[in-house]
């Protein structure tokens, strides 16, 4: 009898958040989104948008608590959301940290670029 070997996800730094992204800000990337990859932060602000204002500031809270995080708590946190589908949040806006999460080209735009705008400019959640 043959049994199959482990399955495992995707097992590099990059899943299911990049590890460049781990030293940045939540408002650091949507700042860098708005500038490199506008198409996708204008999709994020318009769906932020169409929520209401009690989940778009729960998404911000999220993104806060989130980025507080030590890099190794972000990390245990991020592959624990992409698995939890009964998180509140995940529930009320199922896309609420897309921006932030997966589409490697758009993270890597983001997070090659971050670091070079202020850490606390709420302004970029407004669109």
């Amino acid at each position: 009898m043959v049994f199959a070997g482990s399955a495992a996800a995707d097992a590099t730094d990059d899943y299911p958040i990049p590890h460049r992204m781990m030293t940045c800000t939540a408002e650091q990337i949507l700042a860098a989104a708005r500038d490199f990859t506008p198409i996708y932060y204008q999709r994020y602000i318009i769906d932020k948008h169409n929520k209401p204002p009690e989940v778009q500031q729960a998404a911000i809270d999220s993104a806060h608590y989130f980025y507080s995080l030590s890099p190794q708590d972000r990390r245990a946190y991020s592959e624990q959301m992409a698995t939890n589908f009964a998180d509140p949040m995940t529930k009320g806006w199922p896309n609420w940290a897309k921006i932030f999460f997966n589409n490697k080209g758009v993270a890597a735009k983001e997070t090659d670029n971050c670091a070079n705008y202020p850490p606390d400019d709420t302004s970029v959640w407004d669109g």
